[in-house]
């Protein structure tokens, strides 16, 4: 299971409700953090993410709403005595960005720092899990994320187990999960022998600030969730061409054409006090969206299905 979590759901400035622009996904052991806004330390505690976990982080563009979080966060895990290595990925002007930050704390950061000023293409890969970077349309050079989980089996056939020989039990789990198993016969049983042909990848999209563009529709593609930024609403169309940003419809109708199958919409204007007026632009267009809350969870099995978890007093 691959579990995606909201610490900022606001645009621009925070406010009560909401943080600064940053997901966390949690996968086997991993945090790979996506985009920082101011305070994302104080949510990244609240979520229980953990401070000496393997992990990764992917900052989309140099504005101030979507980095300002990062030097408190390499401070906090300086302070709390963080000791794994930490890689950061973006633009290049993000390697100055991390120096000066890290000069601010006393005797630099606890544990070995790499930034990674980055091109369009692949730049992570962890067993199964990969994330590839791609450009968007904002004010200057930005970038969105695919992350992308493959699934080495298909749907488990327990008919076909039981011609193999497989009795009913822990081997059926074993070759569910991918894993080969021999036989006290000493025959060998792979999954493709139990399984159905493994599926596309699941499908992970996260945009940053962007336009709709074309990037951005190749990337969500038949994803299975696409996290993207809806700054405003359709009154404000003209703002958001001027600044750079998406409205919720513009982003619905990318969705719905796209093949999405869940769209979560995020970083919308403090001008939105709780963002009804966002969702309620999109749900017409494309029924499967759901407005992101600071602290909701969206928990998504490798068959596609997510289950959205909301923070308490939502």
């Amino acid at each position: 299971m691959i579990e995606i979590i909201f610490l900022g759901s606001g645009g621009s400035i925070p406010t009560e409700k909401r943080n600064q622009p940053a997901i966390a996904i949690r996968y086997e052991g991993w945090v790979l953090l996506f985009d920082a806004g101011e305070d994302v330390q104080r949510q990244y505690e609240k979520a229980q993410l953990g401070l000496n976990k393997k992990m990764s982080i992917f900052v989309s563009h140099l504005h101030a709403d979507h980095v300002l979080g990062l030097p408190g966060l390499l401070l906090r895990f300086s302070l709390l005595g963080r000791i794994k290595p930490l890689n950061i990925y973006g633009p290049k002007e993000l390697i100055d960005y991390v120096k000066v930050s890290q000069s601010t704390i006393n005797l630099g950061t606890t544990f070995e720092t790499a930034v990674h000023a980055i091109s369009p293409g692949e730049i992570f890969n962890e067993k199964d899990l990969t994330v590839r970077a791609f450009e968007v349309d904002h004010r200057g050079f930005a970038l969105g994320y695919e992350i992308a989980w493959a699934r080495s089996t298909g749907r488990f056939l327990p008919s076909k187990a039981k011609d193999h020989g497989v009795p009913e039990g822990p081997l059926w789990k074993t070759l569910a999960s991918g894993k080969s198993i021999e036989l006290e016969d000493g025959t060998m049983v792979s999954p493709k022998d139990v399984t159905d042909p493994s599926p596309p990848p699941l499908k992970i999209v996260y945009s940053g600030d962007s336009r709709p563009c074309e990037e951005l529709r190749k990337a969500a593609t038949g994803a299975d969730v696409l996290i993207c930024e809806a700054m405003y609403t359709s009154e404000h169309a003209i703002l958001a061409e001027e600044r750079g940003h998406s409205t919720a419809a513009a982003v619905a109708n990318l969705a719905k054409e796209s093949g999405v199958k869940l769209l979560v919409l995020t970083h919308y204007s403090p001008r939105y006090y709780d963002g009804e007026e966002v969702i309620g632009e999109a749900l017409p267009v494309f029924s499967n969206s759901v407005l992101a809350r600071d602290l909701m969870r969206i928990q998504v099995g490798k068959d596609g299905s997510a289950v959205i978890v909301k923070p308490p007093g939502l």
